[in-house]
């Protein structure tokens, strides 16, 4: 089994019932997208309503006034990524879904999760 994030994250879009391809294409055209695709950590976000879960799964839009980053995947390096987080507008929340299993909305205060050491 390799630890290379980015075949991690393949796995899951294969049961997804997602397109990663079209994921990242809507990321890419969304000015407030993000897509951080490497071997140590795969990112893919937009900043979001944290009010408007039913929004969040449309990548390509982030709404006016967003309060939140929407964090559609994350895989691999979390040291690395709350790092990388603090190159990023700061928003109130961390908006996502733990899984096809219990995809209930959740959301956790930005700054909370760029202290954490652990997920």
């Amino acid at each position: 089994m390799s630890n290379d994030s980015r075949y991690i994250a393949l796995r899951y879009y294969r049961g997804s019932g997602r397109n990663l391809q079209s994921d990242i294409e809507a990321l890419a055209t969304n000015p407030q997208g993000v897509v951080v695709w490497s071997p140590r950590l795969v990112v893919l976000m937009k900043a979001a309503d944290s009010t408007a879960p039913a929004e969040w799964q449309n990548l390509a839009v982030s709404p006016p006034g967003a309060d939140g980053w929407y964090v559609h995947l994350l895989v691999g390096d979390l040291a690395l990524a709350r790092r990388l987080a603090h190159e990023v507008p700061c928003r109130h929340w961390a908006c996502f879904q733990r899984g096809r299993r219990s995809p209930a909305p959740h959301r956790l205060r930005w700054q909370r999760l760029l202290r954490r050491t652990h997920l």
